[in-house]
């Protein structure tokens, strides 16, 4: 009898024991925070920490109605259109953390830009890049409330470019090779910096700057490519528990995966709603605004994006 109280009393503090482990262990937050802040990730600015994360990000846009000039042919115009533009992204990017002060990122891209209707796709044709990077990101600074890191990368990419009017134009003025469809490569290597400030567990702002050079999307040439932007972001959770981030920024960029193949700088306005309240994911709906140089058309058009953007941390 003696041994089977003993029993009961030794199985009884196993399981008191057990759960107060259970209750007392605190779930472990993945997600890096500076000065109790959770900053929002973009698809146009990459973040500053070192840490195992995979992102996805989606997005879907379109220009207002477009005049495209057609070929002039003894002063009559031919093959000119009205119409908008589609725009498509789809990025997936992987990095790996080593250590507090190293990680490696690799990404994938694809980058489009076609017609909505056949009159728009027969004047500005299809393009479409696809590619991706690898690179290394180097932790140079952290405090309770800054992270500045910096990145080293190489860039490839391939434009493949659909142009029915083009390739007429071209048999006009007796190229030599004219051809409806380019395929066209191009690797680049490239630094960066990011950054990252929290004011205070509500409010913080992130930066980026980027240049690269390399090949560009023309053929024998070669190009410097630039980005850089800024975006302050409100996160709602620490002050008044509610699970909601607000960003807005801006960044000016002459990547070609957003400028595809004609060259120029893009300004983009971004604002992103995401949630806040999860220990090793973030969720958000992000909308760009911007602008790009099209040389199929005489004015410089605005298109209206919007992105979904996952995130995991491990």
């Amino acid at each position: 009898m003696k041994k089977l109280i003993y029993l009961l009393i030794i199985l009884s503090s196993c399981s008191g024991l057990l759960n107060a482990q259970t209750v007392d262990t605190p779930a472990i937050k993945k997600i890096p925070t500076l000065n109790g802040h959770t900053f929002l990730s973009t698809s146009y600015l990459q973040s500053s920490f070192v840490a195992t994360s995979l992102q996805a990000d989606i997005g879907i846009g379109s220009t207002s109605t477009l005049k495209i000039p057609g070929i002039i042919i003894d002063d009559y115009e031919i093959l000119s259109f009205e119409g908008k533009l589609l725009f498509v992204d789809l990025n997936v990017q992987y990095q790996q953390r080593f250590n507090p002060w190293l990680a490696l990122f690799i990404s994938a891209k694809m980058a489009g830009r076609l017609g909505t209707d056949m009159s728009s796709i027969m004047a500005d044709g299809v393009n479409t890049i696809v590619g991706g990077n690898i690179g290394w990101l180097v932790r140079i600074k952290q405090t309770d409330k800054l992270n500045l890191s910096g990145t080293v990368s190489l860039n490839n990419i391939t434009g493949n470019f659909i142009n029915v009017t083009k390739y007429f134009d071209e048999i006009i003025n007796n190229e030599p090779y004219p051809s409806v469809i380019k395929k066209v490569p191009a690797m680049t290597a490239g630094i960066g910096f990011r950054g990252a400030y929290a004011f205070s567990p509500t409010f913080g702002l992130q930066f980026n700057l980027d240049y690269a050079y390399g090949e560009s999307l023309e053929r024998g040439a070669s190009k410097a490519y630039f980005s850089g932007g800024i975006l302050g972001d409100v996160d709602f959770n620490p002050k008044y528990k509610v699970p909601v981030g607000l960003a807005l920024g801006y960044s000016m960029s002459s990547a070609p995966e957003i400028v595809m193949n004609d060259g120029g700088f893009s300004n983009l306005f971004l604002g992103k709603i995401g949630y806040t309240g999860s220990q090793d994911f973030e969720l958000g709906v992000q909308y760009t605004y911007y602008n790009v140089d099209l040389k199929s058309v005489n004015d410089k058009p605005f298109i209206s994006k919007i992105m979904l953007t996952l995130k995991f941390y491990f």
